[in-house]
């Protein structure tokens, strides 16, 4: 606490002030400090919702399983929308973490009804995967091995790349059998979730 009180001695007025820094030490301070100078200002509102328009649910609390260990998750605040990395404010079994989240793919909005349309993975210079011959991943990762060429012939669960993702290879097998007609990736490079990283044409 002597430590806080000293780091956070020019915007923090009380102990509260200095408890939100602790937890919150970047959008804490910012907040501290803009109220200190007298430079706060109010978010804008959103707009009403017209009657009748649809409205989509976002889960601000549930449960998570990894590994076998369940812990429940509630969501308590977000930076801006419009910030490609933003901060998100959760508790964890009750005990306050801060993450930093960078949005890769979005969900494209939709009739009630239609399939979710996924947006082009932000940043990536590959086509989006939409047929059935794309072979994509189904996480973040690095190619370690590219296993076919343009024009090779494949078989459906034949293996075709190996990735690395979370410490972890994985072989990505080919979802149809038919020509190789395109390579997106090499060695070393990383991958997205959606991507196409090989073309298949049966």
């Amino acid at each position: 606490m002597d430590n806080l009180r000293n780091d956070s001695a020019g915007f923090a007025d009380n102990e509260e002030d200095i408890l939100t820094y602790a937890m919150f030490p970047e959008i804490g301070r910012e907040f501290l400090e803009a109220r200190k100078a007298g430079s706060l200002q109010p978010e804008a509102l959103e707009a009403a919702r017209l009657a009748g328009e649809q409205q989509t649910g976002r889960p601000t609390e549930f449960n998570v399983t990894l590994h076998g260990e369940t812990y429940h998750i509630k969501v308590t605040g977000t930076g801006h929308d419009t910030e490609a990395t933003r901060p998100f404010y959760l508790t964890v079994d009750g005990v306050p973490e801060e993450i930093l989240i960078e949005t890769l793919v979005e969900l494209e909005p939709r009739a009630p009804g239609e399939r979710p349309a996924v947006s082009s993975p932000k940043g990536s210079r590959r086509p989006k995967a939409t047929q059935p011959g794309h072979v994509t991943t189904s996480m973040p990762g690095t190619i370690i091995e590219v296993l076919v060429k343009p024009d090779d012939q494949v078989k459906a669960g034949d293996p075709v790349l190996v990735t690395e993702a979370m410490k972890m290879e994985t072989e990505i097998q080919a979802p149809i059998g038919g020509r190789v007609a395109a390579v997106h990736v090499g060695k070393g490079d990383s991958v997205n979730p959606d991507e196409t990283l090989i073309e298949i044409e049966a």
